[in-house]
């Protein structure tokens, strides 16, 4: 972290700056001796003067540097002096560019950053891209290394494809990578990138329910157990009994309907959450619908899976829940019955390890404000820059963190 810019002024002598205007502050460094850059020579002398103006600051006050140059007097090369503040052919000091980047942190346009340092957004953008390329070379190591636990999950974008695909790490609650384009190619192209040795190193994936990472899954990360995200599995049942609500509502007089509809929340909600008044208001519920109590039923039972602390009683579970559907034949709970067959042992991994598509989700919800706020993005490579740098900043997410 560089020094502040205001607190180098304030270091400096007093006869090294002065107000040449109320919004104007020109400084000069004070005098030292210099070796020639070029031969090495101790034979230098004061050459000329030539003031630069600074930007990066806000419109209010400006800054002029005096900056002084050298010339050797053996072999009569010219050379400007040493400073700490600023990087040769910048105009703006290396305080302000890091403050600069700083910013990034939050999910604000790069305009918004731009008007407050009295620039272009083209500089910040161009600023903020050298800053990660010169970072991730700095380090020499590379940071979207594969964890041992991961979630995979899409994204609807606006800077290429139509989805790109966020992959978080969920040991250390962080974002790995995005890829630019849902499309099978491209997928199997990104993570058959990685060496095979991190791909064997992922021991769980955590997913929606969806056939397509489910089938990347399998080919290319070969030691990885699949955990199914344990909020889609659970809408399964939810989505399956609204549908049911709104067969039943259509059949109904107007206000039945409107209190049909107003009742949706206390029909998904946990039976054993319920308050008296809910309870009440559910059996004038079934009254109306003797298909609404069953799937309601079902629904109580399908949720009884998510609370099995065992394999054999989750096994139990769900053959009893498979019988008790196919008793029934409902159609929305045939299906959730099809679906669950399919993905029986990914719930269970979800069930048993507790890892889930939580973190992501929250990503994703990040990731959307950030496109709302900088009305979207026309290059991906900038969309992807900022997300992995916002979603990854420590200060954010300290400022974030709850303090229990």
């Amino acid at each position: 972290m560089y020094e502040n810019f205001n607190m180098f002024l304030l270091k400096l002598p007093e006869s090294c700056k002065k107000f040449i205007a109320d919004d104007c502050i020109e400084f000069h460094l004070p005098r030292k001796h210099h070796h020639c850059p070029i031969c090495g020579s101790q034979a230098t002398y004061v050459h000329d003067y030539r003031k630069q103006n600074l930007c990066g600051f806000s419109p209010e006050i400006k800054y002029i540097y005096n900056r002084r140059r050298y010339r050797c007097q053996d072999c009569g090369k010219a050379f400007s002096e040493d400073n700490s503040f600023i990087d040769r052919f910048q105009r703006m000091p290396r305080s302000e560019i890091e403050h600069i980047i700083q910013e990034h942190g939050d999910p604000v346009p790069s305009s918004f950053i731009a008007h407050r340092h009295d620039i272009s957004p083209t500089t910040v953008i161009r600023h903020f891209a050298h800053a990660e390329s010169a970072a991730k070379e700095k380090e020499a190591v590379n940071e979207e290394a594969l964890s041992a636990v991961i979630s995979l999950d899409e994204f609807r974008g606006n800077a290429g494809a139509k989805f790109q695909v966020v992959v978080n790490d969920l040991q250390h609650r962080k974002c790995c990578d995005i890829i630019d384009d849902r499309s099978v190619a491209t997928l199997y192209d990104r993570i058959r990138s990685y060496p095979l040795a991190d791909r064997e190193n992922v021991v769980m994936v955590s997913i929606d329910l969806s056939p397509l990472f489910r089938k990347l899954i399998e080919d290319c990360l070969p030691n990885a157990e699949i955990a199914a995200d344990k909020f889609h599995a659970v809408r399964l049942a939810n989505d399956a009994l609204d549908s049911i609500r709104k067969e039943v509502q259509t059949h109904l007089d107007p206000s039945q309907r409107k209190w049909f509809k107003n009742s949706r929340r206390t029909l998904l909600k946990r039976k054993h959450k319920l308050t008296p008044t809910e309870r009440i208001k559910l059996s004038q519920m079934f009254a109306l619908s003797e298909k609404l109590a069953l799937a309601h039923a079902l629904k109580e039972e399908y949720y009884r899976l998510f609370d099995s602390t065992d394999r054999a009683t989750y096994k139990e579970r769900l053959r009893e829940f498979k019988e008790h559907v196919l008793a029934s034949g409902i159609a929305p709970f045939m299906c959730v019955l099809k679906t669950l067959e399919q993905w029986k042992e990914e719930i269970w991994n979800g069930i048993r390890t507790g890892y889930n598509n939580g973190f992501t989700e929250g990503c994703n919800n990040t990731i959307k404000v950030l496109k709302r706020v900088c009305y979207g993005f026309r290059n991906f490579e900038n969309f992807r820059r900022r997300i992995l740098y916002i979603l990854n900043n420590e200060a954010r997410k300290s400022r974030r963190t709850k303090v229990s």
